[in-house]
């Protein structure tokens, strides 16, 4: 194929080197390339001012001006000017060059070298086609087989470096998405401080977690080393981020959605722009070989002007995109927290209040997409019509023009006729090459734009994150002589210590104590008054304000010196071992936990059982397997095995018996611990020397019995006496425990004689138990459908009518589809008229052909645009038509609690119903757009191919189709299964951040940072190898798919249009017959080719739909569950039955958890109203699985269960604050006007502002009834804030006792719900309940709940045995 040549090059042409054309050939390419490399030498430019505006630098001066009035920096609102989009663009770039590696540069590389080999190789098949068509038009048989073969040989290579750069693409993508990935994960977990050793003296820069020294060899400029040692610590960003700063709501949505999507978009533009420099380069170096270069300077002015005129008119796509994505983290974000916080919402029965904040945030979400596509389409008739439609009729003249008037003019011979149409193919080739590169070009100013919407906000993490990693700050801090700063030592002290939380409240003021090694401090006070704030500015989760702190640890892991148990019991997910060593891993164990070792840890908390409930080497989430007490006492093993130094137990004992509470604090300081313990319990006084007493207003007072005398005077007591408030009331309580008290004694001991129990029912005895089997409750059944099942329902949900508006937008899509096949006939039948035109000379035809060329152009501008709008009409239409439908089931009868609890398979319904949904959805409307399209270009081509190639052509096509349909789904992996895993991985996680985020302070307190930034990364890594392998596989399939289903096609065309031109009658000498064969076979191989790509993009759909149907199968899984949930109920039809009379009644009734383990055995027992009950036993016994099946949650495996219809407001273990005002809190589960309206009901008030008035004022009265009202005066009504955050656990707890008093049912059902609260508040909230006429069912572990209740339910081993007692006072 050597002696193939394209053109006769003229004279002037072949000596290029010696004329003008070479200098405007290069100044082209230059002005190409330049254009080109400007963008990466301007981000280069400004590299060091971004950087530095990610640095420290602008955080001085921030900090400078955040200091408040109490000497604590303000809430942040406008942190800094925010970057230009283009300048994160720039920053981000700048890190992902700097990072790009070995393998990395290794992509980069691949994609420039088969972009250059892409171009090459289009090129040579450029030329070859030239040949094919001039030996066609000749009819030379041999040399069109020879030409076919090379053409087939050129395409298949084409198919393997278009899917290799395809795989290098994503390849490189996923490169970017891990260095982006860990770059947010080393700010989001740690820092590293460099400089010379700092002795004994290190910056308090928080916790209670690893800090380790390494020392580095360095070598200075002047030639001598060094010794530099580095101090590594944990900043808890991940802590600091969502819980003090508040800047940004949602970062995993940043980090698992934000960063792959903008990773993705960048190297797919990165291969776009390389393929169309190298094609533009080469182009234009062609296109000034053989014609004039003006042709290559009217294609850059055109696409110059256009490319400017485009930019003028754009919207502000990259500000939309980022507010995209806020949205849609918002919208992630409410359905994470409902899974969070399934069980609590699910008590409370908030599902219709959740309802209503998800679809707020949904339809907001739908508002703002709705004008991003109404932005989208009318750009895009602008843009389509300048650089597509509109540029294609000047190419078509740029094509043509040399033929009337050029040197490529054609003479008057057959033979002169048929190089010419070889030319004007290549020619054709050449110049809709170079438009489409430039282009590119231009048209990658909106794709920028579009990733600087992403690049802003994941530089705004960047920023926020190393600002709150505080390198800055301590760098100041240690260099300051009045730095805050802590210093290796045998105690712990606290010198003028001022605590102020982040929205600048004072707690504590002043603070000056010292505890030394060996001594027990003991810390109480009302809730929120600064108990456990106290040790987040100790542990660096809160900044200190003036004031400093010694404490151990320096050169040391700071776990071994002081260990945290926090006030919220945290669980890693993992094994048992796991969680005793938790935060070490087995690596940094010094001595590794035997199994011996395991055993006494839990012996010692009671908790061997699980040793033979759980394998070993079993991972378990442990936080959904074991009750609140459980968890608490497996965070006391935990310090058993670190045994450290000291010991901050933050009401880690809460939720267990004040006897196991005893019995730990005699371990602990068995061990030589020296305790400092938060509790409102008086009977932990005998156990401590010192007790700290805050009144939450920054006073505080200090109790010393050490020496037999107190450290306080008596006058300070006294005074505190008379000021006595109800805020104040807890501290006062202790106080007076330890002056009148002695070590061995406690408060509530007198209590005990002050009542006795009499059994009145037990349990069936052990001899019973064993003839009759154990009862098994069903959990959650669906039968699986198969897919073509699941498809027909999908239908019915999309398009439940075909005459409605989603019906109506898919016959408009048709409409639409119909008219571009017409138009594109049209364009095909120009083409075939124009080298007509062009054969015989016709100029003023052309031109007439030309205005014809623009009128299509122009229809076509608007038929595309409005297609591809219709069709994200469409996505947009069906995705909320799924997410109702889903959220219908979703969100009623509890199936938001039953599908992660009692499904028996692990279900990420919040991860489906956002980005599965999406996606699914999405990609749908796509595959239903590209299913119509070809249907209409096939009918309609087929038919203009029967017209011209007769019954053989068709059926060649045909045939082709099948084949190429059967040996794809012969060699196609599972794309389904592929595709499901990999949104299942993506899914786990985001989740693993959502966890992270909702358990950040006990993390944070524990130090476990590195471990969770471990399980994390595990991961990621598993999610990045499984789209590596997804990516090999989608590269092996591709080489062959787009072989088959686009190249191939073409030399088929070839076939078709030789046997046409041998067939073809008439005389050949005559300009006419010529004439008329070159229109036939251009207007054929158009017909043709667009048959084929129809052809092709059917065999396509089938790789479509396989990883369609594996979102389908997610989503449909997911439905079904949902549907069973409502079907299906947990409790039999006959195990419940409203009762008419106002009492609740259990009657042999078998409490079963859903894994099928006995709790109570043929429970029986009746409550009847002013009879309360107090359940307790045991952790683990089952006393909150009585109230999960009192309220539906669980099944009811046997037995009968009667209760009132309305009337039972149940308060749950786990607080829960609601999105929405101070008001709102109270009032959960009803919205302000159901509230309105029940105060309407019951006082009879007529004017509405008068009910809202009197609302407020009786909030109000509830608020001063819990002794909460200094939060009214703080916020106010209307506030929103996080109260999650913001209140303390016991203030939380409260809160949830205000809401039992606003609601006044027959029967209130209290979960362990004020164990956070001091026992004399607790007393005082359960005789407001009872002067309410309101009738308890409690569990709880504390003694002083006695004398409140009639009966007593004891669950005794959480075997199945219990008693009830009646309590005589």
């Amino acid at each position: 194929m050597a002696s193939l040549q394209l053109l006769q090059l003229t004279e002037h042409g072949r000596n290029l080197l010696s004329s003008k054309r070479r200098t405007l050939a290069i100044v082209s390419g230059a002005l190409l390339a330049g254009g080109t490399l400007a963008y990466a030498q301007s981000g280069r430019r400004r590299k060091p001012q971004d950087a530095n505006s990610c640095s420290d630098t602008n955080a001085q001066t921030r900090n400078k001006e955040r200091v408040g009035q109490n000497g604590v920096d303000d809430k942040l609102v406008k942190t800094r000017k925010k970057k230009n989009g283009l300048k994160s663009l720039h920053f981000l770039a700048a890190i992902l060059i700097k990072k790009l590696g070995p393998n990395g540069t290794n992509y980069l590389l691949g994609m420039i070298l088969t972009a250059v080999l892409r171009t090459a190789v289009g090129h040579r098949i450029a030329k070859v086609q030239g040949y094919l068509f001039r030996a066609a038009f000749l009819r030379r048989v041999p040399t069109f087989t020879r030409l076919i073969i090379e053409n087939l040989l050129l395409c298949f290579l084409q198919s393997t470096i278009y899917q290799t750069s395809k795989y290098l693409t994503g390849s490189l993508g996923l490169r970017f998405k891990k260095i982006l990935t860990d770059l947010v994960h080393t700010d989001y977990f740690e820092f590293r401080l460099v400089g010379p050793s700092l002795d004994h003296t290190m910056i308090l820069v928080g916790g209670f977690s690893p800090h380790l020294t390494r020392a580095y060899v360095v070598r200075s400029g002047d030639g001598q080393t060094h010794v530099v040692q580095t101090l590594t610590s944990e900043n808890m960003v991940y802590y600091k981020i969502s819980h003090v700063d508040h800047r940004i709501s949602n970062p995993e949505q940043r980090i698992a959605s934000d960063i792959p999507k903008f990773c993705s978009e960048l190297s797919d533009l990165v291969q776009d722009d390389l393929t169309a420099v190298a094609d533009g380069l080469i182009y234009i170096w062609r296109l000034c070989s053989y014609a004039s270069p003006k042709y290559v300077l009217w294609i850059l002015a055109y696409v110059i002007g256009a490319g400017g005129a485009i930019r003028k008119f754009s919207p502000a796509f990259g500000k939309l995109k980022s507010m995209e994505q806020q949205l849609e983290g918002e919208y992630r974000q409410v359905h994470s927290r409902l899974r969070t916080h399934a069980e609590s919402v699910a008590f409370y029965g908030g599902e219709n209040r959740e309802a209503s904040h998800i679809m707020q945030r949904f339809r907001a979400l739908v508002r703002h997409l709705n004008v991003v596509l109404h932005e989208n389409w009318w750009f895009g008739m602008i843009q389509d019509f300048l650089l597509k439609y509109l540029g294609a009729t000047v190419g078509v003249v740029l094509i043509i023009e040399p033929f009337f008037a050029g040197n490529l003019r054609p003479d008057s011979s057959t033979l002169g006729r048929a190089e010419m149409l070889s030319n004007l193919r290549y020619h054709t080739s050449v110049i809709i090459s170079l438009f489409q590169s430039l282009g590119t070009l231009s048209v990658s100013s909106r794709k920028l734009n579009i990733l600087s919407g992403y690049a802003n906000r994941i530089c705004e993490l960047l920023d926020v994150s190393r600002e709150l990693s505080g390198v800055r700050d301590r760098l100041i801090s240690h260099n300051s002589p009045a730095g805050n700063y802590t210093s290796e030592a045998n105690y712990i002290e606290f010198s003028g210590v001022k605590v102020v939380t982040p929205s600048g409240n004072v707690l504590v003021d002043d603070l000056t104590l010292r505890l030394e090694s060996g001594s027990n401090l003991l810390i109480t006070g009302p809730n929120g008054s600064g108990k456990s704030s106290l040790f987040r500015v100790l542990g660096g989760l809160w900044p200190l304000v003036s004031g400093h702190i010694v404490k151990p640890g320096v050169g040391s892991n700071l776990n071994k010196e002081i260990f945290y148990v926090p006030q919220r019991p945290y669980t890693a997910v993992g094994t048992l071992r796991d969680q005793l060593i938790y935060p070490l891993t087995a690596d940094e164990e010094t001595e590794p936990l035997s199994y011996g070792g395991m055993v006494d840890l839990l012996k010692n908390v009671d908790l061997e059982y699980l040793l033979e409930r759980y394998p070993l080497d079993k991972e378990v989430n442990w936080g959904d397997e074991l009750s609140l007490g459980e968890q608490q006492r497996l965070g006391m093993a935990r310090l058993f095995y670190h045994k450290p130094k000291f010991a901050i137990l933050d009401e880690c004992t809460s939720a267990v018996t004040t006897d196991m509470e005893e019995r730990f604090c005699k371990r602990v300081r068995a061990m030589g611990t020296s305790c400092i313990t938060i509790s409102h319990r008086p009977a932990l006084v005998a156990f401590h020397d010192i007790v700290l007493s805050l009144d939450g207003e920054g006073g505080w007072n200090v109790q010393d019995n050490r020496n037999g005398s107190s450290f306080s005077a008596e006058l300070e007591f006294d005074t505190l006496k008379l000021s006595e408030t109800d805020r104040k009331s807890d501290a006062l309580a202790v106080q007076r425990a330890f002056v009148t008290g002695t070590k061995g004694t406690a408060s509530s001991k007198p209590k005990k004689q002050s009542y006795s129990t009499e059994v009145i029912a037990s349990s069936p005895s052990m001899e019973i138990e064993q003839t009759v089997q154990s009862p098994i409750v069903t959990q959650l059944q669906c039968s699986p459908r198969p897919l073509p099942v699941r498809v027909a329902a999908m239908s019915q949900i999309l398009v439940p009518k075909l005459f409605d508006k989603q019906g109506g937008q898919l016959l408009a899509v048709a409409l639409l589809v119909f008219s571009r096949t017409w138009i594109s006939d049209r364009i095909a039948s120009l083409n075939g008229t124009s080298v007509k035109y062009v054969l015989e000379q016709d100029k003023a035809a052309f031109i007439r052909l030309t205005g014809i060329s623009v009128l299509q152009s122009a229809a076509n501008s608007i038929v595309s645009p409005s297609l591809r709008h219709l069709t994200s009409r469409i996505a947009l239409g069906w995705r909320i038509r799924m997410t109702n439908h889903l959220l219908q089931y979703y969100l009623k009868r509890n199936a938001f609690y039953k599908v992660f609890n009692i499904s028996g398979v692990t279900m990420d319904a919040d991860q489906r119903i956002t980005h599965d949904v999406e996606k699914l959805t999405s990609d749908l409307a796509g595959l239903v757009t590209g299913m119509v399209k070809p249907l209409v270009d096939i009918i309609w081509f087929t038919w203009r191919m029967k017209l011209l190639s007769g019954r053989r052509g068709v059926a060649i096509l045909y045939a082709y189709m099948f084949l190429g349909l059967g040996f794809l789904r012969a060699v196609s992996p599972d794309f389904g299964d592929l595709a499901n895993q990999e949104q299942e991985l993506e899914g786990t996680f985001r989740f693993m951040h959502a966890r992270l985020r909702t358990h950040a302070e006990s993390i944070a307190f524990f130090g476990g940072g590195s471990r969770e930034k471990a399980m994390i990364e595990a991961k990621f890594t598993t999610l990045l190898e499984h789209s590596r392998t997804f990516l090999r596989k989608r590269w092996l399939y591709g080489i062959f798919d787009d072989f088959v289903t686009k190249q191939l096609p073409n030399n088929v065309t070839w076939g078709l249009s030789m046997l046409y031109a041998m067939e073809h009658k008439g005389d050949r000498a005559l300009t006419s017959t010529q004439g008329e064969l070159a229109h036939a076979l251009r207007f054929l191989a158009s017909v043709v080719s667009q048959s084929f790509i129809a052809f092709g993009d059917i065999l396509e759909l089938h790789k479509k739909f396989l990883e369609l149907s594996g979102g389908i199968n997610r989503i449909f899984e997911l439905e079904e569950l949902l549907k069973a949930s409502q079907n299906n109920p947990v409790v039999p039809s006959n195990a419940i039955n409203a009762a008419s009379e106002e009492i609740i009644s259990f009657h042999d009734v078998d409490i079963v958890t859903p894994s099928q383990k006995l709790l109570a055995r043929q429970l029986s027992c009746d409550v009847s109203r002013g009879k309360s009950l107090l359940v307790t036993g045991p952790n683990g016994s089952g006393k909150s699985s009585i109230f999960r099946v009192l309220q539906g949650l669980w099944p009811i495996a046997s037995g009968r269960l009667s209760k009132p219809s309305q009337g039972i407001f149940h308060v749950p273990q786990r607080p829960y604050t609601c999105l929405g005002t101070l008001r709102d809190q109270i009032i959960y589960p009803l919205s302000r006007e159901e509230a309105e309206l029940k105060m309407l009901s019951i006082y009879e008030i007529g004017d509405k502002s008068t009910v809202c008035m009197s609302l407020d004022d009786h909030l109000k009265r509830i608020l001063e009834n819990v002794r909460l009202v200094y939060l009214l005066e703080r916020e106010g009504w209307d506030a929103t804030p996080n109260w999650e955050d913001i209140l303390s656990l016991g203030e939380q707890q409260r809160l949830g006792m205000a809401r039992l008093f606003f609601h006044c049912p027959k029967f209130g059902v209290l979960d362990e719900c004020t164990n956070a609260t001091s026992v004399d508040v607790e007393e005082h909230l359960y005789r407001i309940a009872t002067n309410m006429g309101i009738t308890v069912i409690t569990s709880s572990q504390r003694p002083a709940l006695i004398p409140f209740h009639s009966l007593e339910l004891k669950l005794i081993d959480g075997e199945g045995r219990w008693e009830l007692c009646a309590i005589h006072q």
